[in-house]
């Protein structure tokens, strides 16, 4: 684990150089208090924050796991989200309805999934349930230990995904906008490929110098992050072609999924989930080629059909509760 700090803000890189199931924190350093951002980082990370100042706010930028495992850690601070992704965290039919198992699995599948969960006591999604969730807004200035910070909407990695951005330090949190050679990760139900290209290329408008992504990268400064935001995003329509000349080529729609499209087939075999998520891209794509006017619309078919996909919910919109929309919180995706 390294420490980077910039002004009161620290950078946490997770354990494993933040690579999955880990990631990337912002501690918040003020005169009498800490604030965390994300709690994904580990142990070492975890027992280091607890030897700074009191932590009284932790903010969660979006529901995946990888970004609030440590929750359970800090029983005494508040926990903060934003509007989409509360009820994800406190309903697992919710959350796995936006993660895509509803859609794989049918609904027998998912609520098994569910049981075994529960069953087992897993401690993250235990924490995640239990803990009272307050609800920050969007595009507002917001004080964490002293320090401005504004929650900017980015969906596309997630519906909800929050940017924390900390104007007076030229800091923009991206998250999972990582630049990874993987490429832009879309494949929960919740996912939208094109809004993620928008959220993307909107950061470059953000006033900011430091760009810190939850994992890979870690740190860039503007020049590097504008360089390497160009390659990371051209993978999405690498993938896309990849896609269609395999359709061209007269792969079927149970075979394309071993066509590499985002994972390599070794990986299949080690992770059932990796071809859920393997499933849940493709059809982004497909709908998206339909949405532009590409004639798939029966692949797309074949595809749901021979996968055994459950069409309804192969789409993902749930507005927030009212109670948890801030009034003054702006509609759009504005960056």
């Amino acid at each position: 684990m390294t420490y980077t700090k910039i002004g009161p803000i620290e950078i946490l890189t997770g354990e494993n150089k933040s690579k999955i199931p880990f990631s990337t924190s912002l501690l918040v350093h003020g005169r009498d208090e800490t604030a965390l951002i994300d709690c994904g980082t580990g142990h070492k990370a975890y027992d280091y924050i607890k030897n700074q100042k009191p932590l009284k706010n932790i903010y969660l930028t979006h529901y995946h796991l990888d970004h609030i495992s440590g929750i359970g850690e800090f029983p005494e601070a508040q926990t903060w989200i934003n509007p989409y992704d509360k009820h994800k965290l406190k309903d697992l039919h919710e959350l796995t309805k936006a993660n895509g198992l509803y859609a794989v699995l049918g609904e027998e599948g998912a609520e098994d999934w569910i049981k075994k969960r529960t069953e087992r006591n897993n401690p993250v999604l235990n924490a995640a349930t239990n803990v009272d969730m307050n609800v920050y807004p969007y595009e507002l200035p917001l004080q964490i230990a002293g320090e401005k910070m504004i929650m900017i909407h980015a969906p596309g990695h997630t519906e909800g995904l929050a940017l924390p951005y900390f104007p007076d330090h030229g800091i923009l949190f991206v998250v999972d906008i990582d630049l990874s050679s993987f490429g832009p990760w879309y494949n929960n139900i919740d996912s939208d490929i094109d809004l993620f290209i928008q959220s993307a290329l909107k950061t470059l408008e953000v006033d900011a110098e430091y760009f810190v992504t939850s994992h890979h990268k870690g740190m860039v400064r503007r020049k590097e992050y504008e360089q390497k935001l160009h390659d990371y995003l051209a993978i999405i329509e690498k993938r896309e072609q990849k896609l269609i000349d395999a359709i061209d080529r007269g792969i079927s729609p149970e075979d394309i999924v071993y066509e590499e499209v985002f994972y390599f087939k070794e990986t299949h075999k080690k992770s059932p989930l990796e071809m859920t998520s393997e499933i849940i891209g493709i059809v982004k794509h497909l709908q998206r080629l339909i949405k532009n006017g590409g004639d798939y619309e029966d692949y797309y078919n074949e595809f749901i059909t021979t996968h055994h996909l459950i069409k309804e919910y192969l789409f993902y919109k749930k507005e927030p509760h009212p109670a948890d929309h801030h009034p003054l919180m702006t509609k759009t995706h504005s960056l």
